[in-house]
Formats: C-alpha cells, structure tokens, sequence
C-alpha cells in the first residue's frame, strides 16, 4: 500500500496501475521502489547537515 501511495504522490501512477502489473514484474518494482526511497533518505540526510536544507530539496 505505501508502495502504491509513493508512486502516485511521486509519479503519478494510479493504483489500479498496480492491480494489474504480473507478480514478477512488481517484484521488481518493489525492490526500485526499496532503492529510490533508500536514495532519498541518504540525500535528506546529507543536506540535514547544512543551512537551509529546504532549500535545495
């Protein structure tokens, strides 16, 4: 469910996309989904460090 939110705040992607996607193939999502999300948390806290971090996001 987190999975279908991030992709519709973030991509635009409807949910019933999702419904529809073969199992293997949204295994894969899944894990792009683990890795674009791990990537964001490293980049928000790299910049949590310097001012006006909010800035540059």
């Amino acid at each position: 469910m987190q999975m279908m939110y991030w992709y519709w705040k973030k991509k635009g992607i409807r949910p019933a996309v999702f419904y529809q996607i073969p199992y293997g193939e949204l295994t894969i999502i899944r894990a792009f989904y683990e890795l674009e999300v791990e990537e964001e948390n490293e980049k928000i806290k790299a910049l949590s460090g310097m001012p006006c971090a909010a800035l540059l996001l």
